[in-house]
C-alpha cells in the first residue's frame, strides 16, 4: 500500500526528476527500511522528510510503519491527519488497523468509507490478501457481498482472478472474453486477459492486451510493470526501457524501478549510464549481491577490470550464484589470470554440470596455460553440450 500510493509527492518534491540529474536518496532510503522491516529507523527518516514535505503519502508511509511496529495509536493519529488533508485517503489502512485490533464496527465502518471513496480496495484483495483475513473471523466477507458496493462486473473480475490464481486459465479466459464483449472498455479485463496469454506462452497477443489496458488506464503501475516484463521477453528492450522511465516517474520511491532501469541501460549497452545508475543504488542498498553484479558487469564492459572485479567479489561473499563466478571467470580471462578463471569456470560447473558455454571458455583458459588435452577434453564436454564455440575450438585446435 505504501509503495502505491507515493508516486505522486515526488511531482511536488523534485518536479522535472531526471535519472542524469538526481535521485531522491532520503526518501528511497526511508522506504527500503521499511520494505527491509526496519520500521523504527524508516520513522525517524519520513519524519525529517515531513519537515519539508507534509504530504499525506508520507503521512501514509509513516502510519504503516507504526502499524508493522503495533503501535496503533499512533497509526491512527496519522491517519487523522491523513484525512484532513485528503479524505478518505487512509481508510484503507484504517480498516486494516481495525481488523488486527478485532473491533468489528469501526473495521465495519472504515470499509464502508473505503468502498465509496476512490481509494476502493479490489474484491480480489480483499477477499484473497493475506492482510485482510480477517475479514472471515469478523464476518465481513459476507457483509461484503450481501451489499452492493461492487458491480457484476467487479464480481465477475474478482472470479476471474481467483481462478488465474488456481491455475484454471481457460476458465478463467472464457469470463474475461466474455466481459469484453460486453465493454471493450475494462482496462482490467485486458489487463488479465495479457496475464493469462503470457503464461500460455503467447507473448504477442499479451502484448496486445496489456497495450490495451494502458491505452484505457495509462498510469497504472501494475499495467506498466507488466508490458516492462513482456518487452524484455521480446527483446523490445528500448520499449521496456521507456516504461522503466515512466514507472520511476509514476513510482519514485519504489527502488526496483531503479534497478530494472539499471538492467535495461545495461541490456541496451549504455553502460556509463547503468553504471552511473548502479552507484546511486549502491548508496542506498550497499550490500545488495544482484545490483552489485549488474554494476561489476557494466564495469568489465568498460574495461575496468578493477571495479569489476571489487564488486564480483563483494557479491560472492553474499550470494554464490553460477553467473557470478562465471563473470568472475571472464574478469580473470581478460586480465590473463588464467588459473583463477579455471576455477571460477569449475564452481560454475559444479553447480550447472551442462553447461556448454562454461566449458568452452574453461577448455579456453586451460588452453592458455599450457594444458591442450584438458582444454580438448573441456571442449568435447561442451560440444556434448551445444556450445557452438566449443566445436569451433575442437576444429582450430584439437585435430
Amino acid at each position: 500500500m505504501i509503495l502505491r500510493y507515493l508516486y505522486f509527492i515526488i511531482l511536488l518534491v523534485l518536479p522535472g526528476i531526471v535519472f542524469s540529474q538526481s535521485i531522491p536518496f532520503k526518501e528511497l532510503q526511508a522506504f527500503s527500511e521499511i520494505k527491509n522491516g526496519n520500521y523504527s529507523e524508516a520513522i525517524d527518516s519520513l519524519n525529517i522528510i515531513l519537515s519539508k514535505n507534509p504530504e499525506p503519502e508520507v503521512h501514509l508511509a509513516k502510519a504503516e510503519a507504526f502499524l508493522k511496529l503495533d503501535n496503533f495509536s499512533e497509526a491512527l493519529e496519522e491517519c487523522k491527519r491523513i484525512e484532513k488533508i485528503r479524505p478518505f485517503y487512509s481508510s484503507e489502512l484504517e480498516f486494516k488497523i481495525f481488523l488486527t485490533l478485532n473491533d468489528h464496527e469501526k473495521a465495519n465502518e472504515a470499509l464502508e468509507e473505503n468502498l465509496k471513496s476512490k481509494y476502493k480496495i479490489s474484491l480480489f484483495d480483499l477477499l484473497n490478501n493475506p492482510e485482510f483475513s480477517n475479514n472471515y473471523n469478523l464476518g465481513l466477507d459476507k457483509t461484503l457481498l450481501n451489499l452492493n458496493f461492487y458491480s457484476q462486473t467487479e464480481k465477475q473480475l474478482y472470479q476471474a482472478e481467483r481462478l488465474i490464481h488456481q491455475e484454471k486459465h481457460n476458465q478463467a479466459l472464457f469470463i474475461i472474453n466474455e466481459i469484453i464483449s460486453r465493454n471493450n472498455n475494462i482496462a482490467q479485463a485486458h489487463y488479465l486477459k495479457s496475464r493469462i496469454t503470457y503464461i500460455e506462452g503467447d507473448i504477442q497477443n499479451s502484448l496486445q492486451s496489456i497495450n490495451t489496458a494502458i491505452e484505457l488506464k495509462k498510469s497504472e503501475i501494475k499495467y506498466l510493470t507488466h508490458r516492462l516484463l513482456i518487452n524484455k521477453e521480446l527483446k523490445k528492450l528500448d520499449d521496456a526501457l521507456t516504461d522503466a522511465t515512466k514507472l520511476i516517474r509514476l513510482a519514485p520511491y519504489e527502488i526496483d524501478n531503479y534497478i530494472n532501469k539499471a538492467d535495461l541501460l545495461f541490456k541496451t549497452k549504455q553502460f556509463d549510464e547503468a553504471i552511473e545508475l548502479t552507484n546511486a543504488i549502491l548508496k542506498i542498498l550497499p550490500d545488495d549481491p544482484d545490483v552489485l553484479y549488474l554494476s561489476s558487469k557494466s564495469f568489465f564492459m568498460k574495461n575496468d577490470y578493477f571495479e569489476a572485479l571489487k564488486n564480483i567479489n563483494q557479491a560472492l561473499q553474499i550470494k554464490s550464484n553460477i553467473d557470478f563466478y562465471e563473470l568472475r571467470g571472464d574478469i580473470y580471462m581478460a586480465t590473463n589470470t588464467f588459473e583463477y578463471a579455471t576455477r571460477d569456470y569449475s564452481m560454475c560447473l559444479d553447480i550447472e554440470a551442462q553447461n556448454g558455454t562454461v566449458y568452452a571458455k574453461k577448455g579456453l583458459a586451460r588452453l592458455k596455460l599450457g594444458d591442450k588435452k584438458g582444454a580438448c577434453s573441456d571442449w568435447k564436454k561442451g560440444k556434448r553440450y551445444g556450445s557452438y564455440d566449443a566445436i569451433s575450438y575442437l576444429e582450430k585446435y584439437c585435430q
